[in-house]
């Protein structure tokens, strides 16, 4: 405890006993020629004999000071200072590396950041590893990842061991009642196990009891008839309505015009099935639902030390065993399984792993820029280097000087990376509202973390090459040449040349992944996806089954509305199908179809999505009807059963004929099966988007099959969104407690499809031109700096006779073919690199020759003339005046 208490003093009082210590060793030189010049020597002669036999002051003194604590701390101090004034002497060179630093540390923050929060962090549940993703398959029929079949559900928690839970849910919008007002909220309803196998029990009151769940019948139109249902609500819902009353369980919601008892509260941030759920309600799966209805999610939790692979197979059993007792509806259906988490990050998971490389990239080029900058200051130094090297300066406090400077641009670089990755964490919500997890994503310890790591790579990275190269010089040569004035040698330049090469091979390498996913953008956006979303507006209409039960009533309001919406300015066409392309919204399933002519046997049966459609949809959506007629006033209840079918559709069936007048079979499973009259026959629609293949499709006439859901289509003469507020009112005088499940521009629709295409597009050109625009110069930097260097070299070739072409292509050609080794070695290793694009891309291949042209050119192009600049200066050079100057 002494000897610590004795470092103590000794820190903080060091500047007192170093005066101490001076003031010790002066007095005993003192005393000592004061006892020589007694004995007869001069005052001078005493005294130079006395530190003679005593030594140095200064040199004791700096002895004592390497033996005392703090030591280390006083001299790192100094070297601080020493590099702060060092960077002080070109503010303008200071800030732009710093800030340069900052902006590829900051953006660096911020990929790290989503990559941890929505890739590596596990879901907010406990042991969320064991939860899954349960889906249909049937691979002899082409289906994957259908949804779960009703009827299968109770039989798979009654047999498939390795499950500690499975649970279905269904997720749409439904109407809640505000006294006169009325919103639509996504619900979902969730059966058994749902809540219990997720593990988060409610902020607020409690979950379903089995009771609940097992008397929440639901009617063939999904409505609830059940007795006493009741409701949980979500976080947000609870705060927005009902102002965090902790009372609220008890109270009574509207929706769909039935009072539902609120039980419970979820806390913030539970997001299942999706971020987008706003009630849950009960759901009872009964043995007698339907087998071959393809539409639910399946969620499960495996039992410890079960793995997924194994889960599958014990369930693929299951479903064998269903298959051999249902062969009509389950035979050669099976599951796959997937890990919830990779579910929830779905494609975003690629996308952010190449961003993320991307600015890795970038900030490496950051800090060979700031490195290069760096090396180019240090040949005004390059004499006050060799003097301390020749009185002895060593190489380590010279590397640690050296590094102190750029540790001090890394840490003010750090410091504006902080503050904008703090702040673009905070407009993430804004710019890419739909990234999963986003509500996860923060600014935390793990950010500061990488952020600190990076600053201390950055300064390592940026102060390392010229620590290196300054401290490597030979004092005796470097003093000699520079009396002589002689010029560089190329040793001297290929440090600084090395490092352009790799920023140019870098900035070639984002070029190439930047231009392939520019080309892949524009394919998706010439591609035909069937149908023209220009000036299209879809509102889509949930009726409910207590107002709209019947088929005639549901006809009704939509006639109604059709015609107060044909009634509007602007409006060109008007119609209405149950599900549209691009809209998340509606009932999407598929039946088995066959010819009639055909047996009903596994050969002939084909599945075909189903669409419910009216009068005036093609038209409003500008799908082609390619033979026969659309469907229109003639397709009432009362004529026969027709339909029209996709020409995919049509070529399985029928290959090399017209289906128009045969008749088709419709397996509506437990609703019978009935043949239908083809009346005509549509273009291919891509319904999922550009990305998505043509599917066998059938469209009913809605007037023979009145769903009670329908995506209206309006087709306007200029812009569909200066209609919205007209649209709104007329839905709200046909039926105020009816309001649209949101109104949509077609072109948004589509947009959204490739909108992740758009923004890594987007974000990896800012990237590129970055880098490019590093690089450049850089090469623009060096070329300057050697031009300078060269001078008198240059002025002595001028005298010689050269003429300012042969200096400019002398000047221009050494940058030239650093540009071109650059590329050689970036376009190598973009090739090698890009194909982690591979699933991004979408008509282009990563080796496509027109994207490997486009980028050479480019930067052959922007690096020719950052080399023409200083070759131009070095052309004008005055040979006299250099000479003059010696």
């Amino acid at each position: 405890m002494s000897g610590l208490w004795r470092r103590v003093i000794e820190l903080v009082r060091r500047h007192q006993l170093d005066r101490d210590a001076v003031e010790e060793l002066s007095h005993h030189v003192e005393l000592l020629a004061t006892e020589k010049a007694a004995a007869g020597l001069g005052e001078p002669e005493a005294r130079r004999q006395a530190l003679i036999e005593l030594g140095s002051v200064s040199s004791a003194r700096e002895q004592i000071a390497e033996e005392r604590t703090g030591f280390l701390l006083d001299q790192l101090t100094r070297e601080l200072n020493y590099a702060a004034r060092v960077l002080r002497r070109s503010p303008g060179v200071t800030f732009l590396s710093a800030v340069t630093m900052g902006v590829g540390i900051g953006a660096s923050a911020v990929l790290f950041t989503l990559v941890s929060s929505i890739v590596l962090r596990p879901l907010p549940y406990p042991e969320s590893d064991r939860l899954v993703r349960i889906y249909d398959a049937n691979p002899q029929a082409n289906v994957n990842r259908a949804g779960v079949a009703t009827g299968n559900i109770t039989d798979w928690r009654r047999r498939a061991e390795g499950f500690e839970g499975i649970a279905g849910y269904y997720v749409m919008g439904r109407t809640v009642s505000f006294g006169t007002d009325a919103d639509v909220f996504n619900t979902a309803q969730v059966s058994q196990d749902f809540f219990g196998l997720l593990r988060v029990p409610p902020a607020v009151g409690r979950a379903f009891t089995e009771e609940e769940t097992s008397r929440a019948s639901f009617s063939t139109a999904n409505a609830p008839t059940g007795p006493n249902p009741v409701v949980i609500l979500a976080h947000g819902v609870w705060m927005q309505r009902f102002g965090s009353d902790p009372n609220v369980v008890g109270r009574t919601l509207m929706l769909e015009r039935r009072p539902f008892r609120i039980v419970g509260v979820m806390p913030a941030g539970f997001a299942m099935p999706d971020t987008g759920v706003q009630l849950w309600i009960p759901w009872r799966v009964a043995d007698g639902d339907p087998r071959d209805q393809h539409y639910l999610g399946g969620v499960a939790r495996l039992k410890a030390g079960v793995s997924v692979a194994h889960a599958e197979d014990v369930l693929n059993a299951a479903a064998r065993q269903l298959a051999a007792e249902y062969p009509a509806t389950n035979r050669e259906w099976g599951v796959q399984i997937s890990p919830l988490a990779a579910e929830i990050v779905g494609d975003a998971t690629p996308v952010l792993w190449v961003l993320l490389a991307a600015v890795g990239l970038v900030l490496l080029v950051t800090c060979a820029n700031v490195s290069l900058l760096s090396l180019i200051r240090g040949l005004d130094r390059r004499e006050e280097t060799a003097v301390r090297l020749a009185l002895g300066a060593s190489s380590t406090r010279l590397i640690r000087e050296f590094l102190c400077e750029s540790a001090l641009l890394a840490l003010a670089g750090g410091v504006i990376g902080a503050a904008i990755a703090a702040v673009g964490l905070r407009l993430l919500p804004a710019v890419t509202p739909n990234l999963p997890r986003l509500n996860e994503v923060a600014f935390d310890g793990r950010a500061l973390v990488f952020i600190v790591a990076a600053t201390a790579l950055s300064a390592m990275l940026s102060g390392l090459p010229q620590a290196w190269r300054r401290t490597r010089m030979s004092p005796g040569s470097e003093l000699s040449s520079i009396a002589l004035r002689a010029t560089e040698s190329v040793e001297r330049h290929r440090l600084r040349d090395g490092i352009v090469v790799i920023q140019v091979a870098m900035a070639a390498v984002l070029m190439t992944g930047s231009g392939l996913l520019i080309r892949s953008f524009l394919q998706l956006r010439s591609t035909d996806p069937g149908f023209d979303p220009h000036a299209v507006l879809v509102a889509p209409i949930f009726l409910d089954s207590q107002a709209y039960g019947s088929g005639d009533k549901a006809r009704a309001y939509y006639r109604t509305l059709f015609g107060q919406l044909s009634a509007l300015p602007g409006v060109v066409a008007v119609g209405g199908a149950t599900t549209v392309p691009t809209s998340p919204l509606g009932p999407d399933f598929e039946r088995p179809v066959w010819p009639a002519e055909s047996a009903a046997d596994a050969a002939s049966r084909a599945p075909a999505s189903v669409r419910i459609v009216t009068p005036g949809y093609f038209s409003a959506m500008g799908i082609r009807v390619v033979d026969g007629r659309p469907i229109d006033g003639r397709d009432s209840p009362q004529a026969p059963r027709v339909l029209m079918v996709s020409q995919t559709l049509a070529r399985r069936m029928w290959p090399g004929q017209s289906p128009v007048g045969r008749q088709l079979m419709v397996d509506y499973s437990t609703d019978g099966t009935y043949p239908y009259q083809i009346v005509g026959v549509v273009g291919d629609v891509r319904f999922g988007g550009p990305r998505s293949e043509p599917s066998a499709e059938i469209y009913l006439p809605h007037a023979q099959r009145s769903y009670l859901i329908l995506n209206v289509v309006v087709k306007t003469a200029g812009d569909p969104r200066a209609l919205m507020p007209a649209i709104r009112s007329a839905l709200k005088a046909v039926d105020s407690q009816k309001p649209a499940q949101g109104l949509y521009a077609l072109e948004d629709l589509i947009g959204a499809t490739y909108g992740r295409d758009r923004q890594v597009m987007v974000t990896l050109f800012v990237f590129a031109s970055a880098a490019i625009f590093l690089a450049v110069l850089s090469v623009y930097g060096v070329l300057s700096q050697r031009v300078r260097e060269r001078s008198r070299e240059i002025g002595i070739r001028i005298a010689m006779g050269a003429n300012p072409l042969t200096v400019i292509r002398w000047v221009a050609g050494s940058g030239l073919r650093l540009i071109a080794l650059g590329l050689l070695c970036g376009t190598i290793s973009a090739r090698m690199l890009s194909r982690g694009l591979d699933g991004l891309l979408f008509g282009v291949a990563v080796t496509d020759g027109l994207t490997t042209i486009m980028v050479i050119t480019t930067l052959a192009g922007v690096g020719a003339i950052a080399a023409l600049v200083p070759s131009w200066r070095a052309a004008r050079i005055d040979p006299v005046r250099v000479l003059r100057r010696g």
